[in-house]
């Protein structure tokens, strides 16, 4: 079930059909099918299954970690839990 995936050869401009072309377009189809068939039957059984990646905006315009330390929240003073506490009854042990 591992075995390598066989090459397809490069067809030239001249060699290419509307066969071809409907052919090529067949075996991508179909490899599509494939693979999100294997996908479900990983899910099935409980398995991982490959993670959906989104894109990196390391590339994108900015200072990377420039806009870190501005866009997370600051947080506010702390109490104390205890305080609020109302003591009901006090038991010796």
């Amino acid at each position: 079930m591992n075995s390598p995936k066989p090459e397809l050869p490069e067809i030239n401009k001249e060699d290419r059909t509307p066969l071809v072309d409907v052919l090529l377009e067949m075996l991508a189809w179909q490899q599509k099918q494939i693979d999100e068939l294997a996908q479900e039957i990983l899910k099935l059984k409980g398995e991982t299954t490959k993670p959906k990646i989104k894109p990196s905006t390391m590339d994108k315009e900015g200072a990377p970690g420039s806009d870190d330390s501005s866009s997370k929240r600051k947080k506010g003073p702390r109490r104390s839990k205890k305080g609020n506490l109302k003591i009901d009854e006090t038991q010796i042990i």
